[in-house]
């Protein structure tokens, strides 16, 4: 069941967006749903390495700019962020500005994200005590250069 817990991240999701151990921003998995024109759900898969905390009540993301995600933010300006692995799950709702594009990186989108409401799931009653095993997390072959280079280069127009 889920309970509200206002319009602000919470301390530990917070933390874990400043400081995401060794490599996790990377691995760790968070769902975007976007709305489609026909009221369709539409999930994407993203990284922590997508996102970056402004403050607890806002977030920036980065998607390609011609995904339908980005498609749907520009159209709805809605979306809602699952976090979820052992520790925690969260439904994080938000409303999306749209920021400029930069010049050099055309073929990225930038959305803000304003936190309206943040859900807490936790399993009670019959389920009480039940939790996930494992949170969706994703491997990425290469060398470290390169991914060490793709991180830096996200948090730069990120920061933008």
């Amino acid at each position: 069941m889920s309970r509200s817990l206002g319009p602000q991240l919470p301390e530990a999701l917070v933390a874990r967006l400043l400081a995401p151990g060794p490599g996790e921003s990377l691995r760790r998995v968070v769902v975007l749903a976007t709305v489609d024109p026909y009221g369709w759900p539409h999930p994407a898969l993203l990284t922590y390495v997508e996102l970056r905390l402004l403050d607890p009540g806002r977030l920036r993301l980065l998607l390609a700019s011609g995904s339908r995600s980005a498609r749907h933010l520009r159209e709805s300006g809605r979306a809602t962020l699952v976090f979820a692995d052992p520790e925690l799950i969260l439904y994080v709702k938000a409303e999306a500005v749209v920021l400029p594009s930069l010049p050099r990186h055309a073929d990225l989108a930038r959305f803000e994200l304003n936190v309206r409401d943040v859900l807490e799931d936790r399993a009670e009653g019959e389920e009480a005590g039940t939790r996930l095993a494992s949170g969706l997390t994703v491997e990425e072959p290469g060398d470290t250069g390169a991914v060490a280079r793709r991180r830096a280069r996200v948090g730069e127009i990120l920061a933008d």
